[in-house]
């Protein structure tokens, strides 16, 4: 995980409420919610945005939206910097009511594509090391992570997607069950990445990255030798940006 570097005085920082599945920005000189940056999605009809992703076949695994909201002003970040994510401090699922553990991910997609069809790519995967998931390390520095974009990433404008799975409810059968199986906490947001990156990556549809992949999501998240042995299931880092931070 990245070392805690954030101030709120001298440095922006993204809020992404892990325990309501939106992405904001807080202002640099006090902690009031500053919205020029997030995209807010227009909600389906059936989800809270307090409540995780429980189908992980659902259109809303995007970016917890239908729409994509075009709308705002994107983050700016060089490619090999980071872009510092501060999460919610609430490490408790509102729906088991226990604390959240799990891996991340984040993905890129172009804003252009609307994140529609085989457009997203993967820049970090992050499961289980030294005793904590991802999920409990981001508690651990404060609710904050930051996310490198790699250097050979493309300028232009992307969603950055980020995800927090909570495997603490994984132990049983029923993917779709609403207290059962993987809850996925999906966010979005808007950045402009300047560089030199000339990169192609691979990119995938979302939904679709955890297709036929129910299985590989039922663990134990107490049991550190099964954590340990944990592989999230969805695709790798294109080698075209593997170790070019």
């Amino acid at each position: 995980m990245t070392v805690k570097i954030f101030s709120i005085v001298s440095a922006a920082l993204l809020l992404a409420r892990s325990g309501s599945g939106q992405t904001y920005l807080l202002g640099n000189t006090d902690s009031t919610l500053d919205r020029k940056y997030n995209h807010l999605p227009v909600y389906s009809s059936f989800l809270r945005p307090e409540i995780p992703v429980m189908d992980m076949y659902s259109a809303d695994m995007t970016c917890r939206s239908l729409d994509m909201n075009d709308k705002v002003k994107p983050y700016q970040v060089t490619a090999g910097q980071m872009v510092p994510l501060s999460f919610e401090s609430n490490a408790v699922s509102p729906i088991s009511n226990q604390p959240i553990k799990g891996p991340c991910s984040f993905y890129l997609s172009d804003t252009k594509t609307k994140g529609k069809g085989a457009v997203w790519f993967p820049i970090e995967k992050n499961t289980y090391g030294g005793g904590l998931w991802c999920s409990e390390n981001i508690k651990k520095n404060g609710y904050t992570h930051g996310v490198v974009i790699p250097k050979e990433v493309p300028p232009g404008t992307y969603y950055l997607r980020t995800e927090i799975i909570d495997l603490g409810s994984s132990i049983g059968k029923g993917i779709v069950d609403f207290t059962r199986g993987p809850h996925f906490f999906v966010n979005c947001m808007a950045i402009t990445v300047t560089g030199s990156g000339k990169a192609s990556p691979k990119g995938y549809k979302i939904p679709g990255i955890y297709n036929n992949a129910e299985s590989k999501f039922i663990i134990n998240v107490d049991d550190a030798t099964a954590s340990s042995k944990f592989i999230l299931p969805g695709p790798e880092m294109d080698s075209s940006l593997a170790f070019k931070l």
